[in-house]
């Protein structure tokens, strides 16, 4: 029985979990719909000697080697996989670095010329007195306790 290569299920991808670790190997995992109707989890996108590659989900045997679970049975069907995997994990990298950048440009503080009414370095006093300095010294159990959520 042949396969009509020309109607091919439609693949989609989804990453479902990248790796906070840039130096190690494995990038992230993903997870294909194939045509709607069958799913395979666990694909992992991992960074070799020779580039990114997929590796599809694998158990170990009695005999301690790795079996693949599921994996595509032509050519085709593996490039599309590789294709949708490799084009979410794209995606969601350039999704992740846009977020990324737009959080740091947010902390960043505004660098701007000290302004009429800024103190200089040495114009600050060495010692601050506060309210607290002028309370008698009180044993730990005289001092109030905070309430919770409140700072002291």
């Amino acid at each position: 029985m042949s396969e009509n290569t020309n109607n091919m299920p439609s693949v989609k991808a989804k990453i479902t979990w990248m790796n906070d670790d840039v130096s190690a190997p494995k990038k992230a995992t993903a997870s294909v719909t194939l045509g709607n109707a069958f799913q395979v989890h666990g694909i992992s996108i991992v960074e070799g000697s020779k580039g990114m590659f997929i590796s599809f989900p694998q158990r170990q045997t009695a005999d301690k080697k790795f079996v693949e679970v599921a994996h595509p049975v032509t050519a085709e069907m593996r490039k599309a996989i590789y294709d949708a995997v490799m084009g979410a994990y794209s995606q969601t990298m350039a999704l992740s670095n846009q977020y990324k950048a737009s959080f740091q440009a947010e902390q960043k503080p505004a660098e701007s010329a000290p302004s009429k009414g800024d103190a200089t370095e040495e114009e600050l006093p060495s010692e601050v007195k506060t309210d607290q300095d002028d309370v008698e010294d009180a044993s730990e159990d005289e001092a109030p306790a905070p309430i919770m959520g409140q700072m002291m």
